[in-house]
């Protein structure tokens, strides 16, 4: 039974929890490839998302999680860029960084679209769903990378880990913040799970059988 927002994220994490973080990493590499790509793409989630909702509160927070990946208007602090250079450091970086298989490509276009024609519920679902696990994630992340032989202490001592913390803390914060404004907006917690649900299983394709 859905009984608040927290419920369903705690069913999110959970789900993504039993399918992807307990199943373990098979195939770092991959892992990080797709990973890497997902983070050069992530904002047009948000984009597509934002271009559904109506709400202002909603959208200024939506539009301040996709600044953050942006690196604050830091083009030399982008995520994806900050991330590329700490796979650099691994002797598998030229693995990492080769162009994608196009299936994984056309599974984030096909997200992308379907965002695109979400109900406004659905949408802020979405990206519920994408945030929830995002702890779960970075430790996972932390996991291939050292995998790949950077070792534990560059991993965590790493620009991108040291922003990447303190961004999902202001992320989480943002989360509660359009939370408060979801519950006092009428939002239908039933759309908002579906919304959230596709998210999880849109992850877990990405990174489920890595």
């Amino acid at each position: 039974m859905l009984i608040c927002i927290e419920n369903i994220e705690d069913i999110l994490r959970s789900k993504f929890r039993k399918q992807v973080v307990d199943q373990g990493i098979k195939d770092a590499v991959k892992f990080l490839q797709q990973w890497l790509y997902l983070s050069s793409q992530v904002t047009r989630l948000h984009g597509a998302a934002l271009a559904r909702v109506q709400i202002p509160d909603i959208q200024y927070l939506l539009a301040e999680i996709a600044y953050g990946e942006c690196g604050f208007g830091n083009k030399d602090k982008i995520h994806s860029k900050l991330l590329t250079n700490l796979i650099n450091q691994s002797v598998f970086a030229c693995f990492i960084t080769q162009r994608l298989d196009s299936s994984v490509v056309h599974l984030f276009e096909e997200t992308v679209i379907g965002l695109s024609n979400m109900s406004q519920d659905e949408a802020i679902g979405f990206i519920v769903g994408l945030e929830a696990p995002a702890y779960q994630i970075l430790q996972l992340l932390k996991e291939a990378l050292v995998g790949v032989g950077i070792s534990d202490i560059d991993v965590l001592k790493s620009e991108y880990f040291v922003i990447h913390y303190d961004v999902e803390k202001e992320h989480q914060k943002s989360g509660s913040e359009a939370m408060d404004i979801i519950m006092d907006s009428g939002f239908e917690l039933s759309k908002i799970y579906k919304g959230g649900d596709q998210a999880i299983n849109f992850l877990i394709k990405m990174m489920g059988d890595a």
